[in-house]
């Protein structure tokens, strides 16, 4: 066993985190420091975190400079804005509150918010974002080519 599992076991042991394997799978973590771990995870969750916020923050805030691909999804969301907007709100809260204890530098607030970070993914949030990659995956096979004013963004 490597240096960084030894002291993620120790780690997981004393906080109850979840496993580092659990982690990898969900988060695509690979920490290399042992004395920054938590950090190292933290940041990875983050990473993840903000690639899906600003994703949706593309569809439910779309512009004049929107992309097509937004506009259509903006349109494909249209009757889940609301749920979308919660979900977006969410990640962003997620996020801020894990660069708040990444900043802040102290164990045991890194390891709570590793720890519950983890159980909010896997029971909620992961679901939320695969429905939402679901309803999109659907949309798109049956989207038509429409005309750019029919894109247009119109409030």
């Amino acid at each position: 066993m490597g240096e960084v599992e030894k002291r993620y076991q120790q780690l997981k042991k004393k906080y109850n985190l979840p496993s580092l394997k659990e982690l990898v799978n969900e988060f695509g973590i690979n920490p290399e420091n042992p004395d920054l771990i938590l950090h190292d995870i933290i940041n990875k969750i983050l990473e993840n975190f903000l690639d899906s916020s600003k994703t949706l923050e593309s569809i439910v805030f779309v512009n004049p400079n929107s992309l097509p691909s937004q506009l259509y999804e903006a349109n494909m969301i249209k009757s889940k804005r609301n749920e979308v907007f919660e979900l977006y709100k969410k990640l962003m809260s997620m996020y801020w509150e894990g660069e708040r204890s990444v900043i802040n530098a102290k164990e045991k607030e890194m390891a709570v918010f590793i720890r519950e970070v983890f159980n909010d993914w896997t029971k909620k949030i992961k679901h939320e974002l695969m429905n939402i990659c679901e309803l999109f995956q659907k949309e798109w096979k049956n989207a038509k080519l429409r005309g750019s004013s029919s894109l247009m963004y119109h409030g």
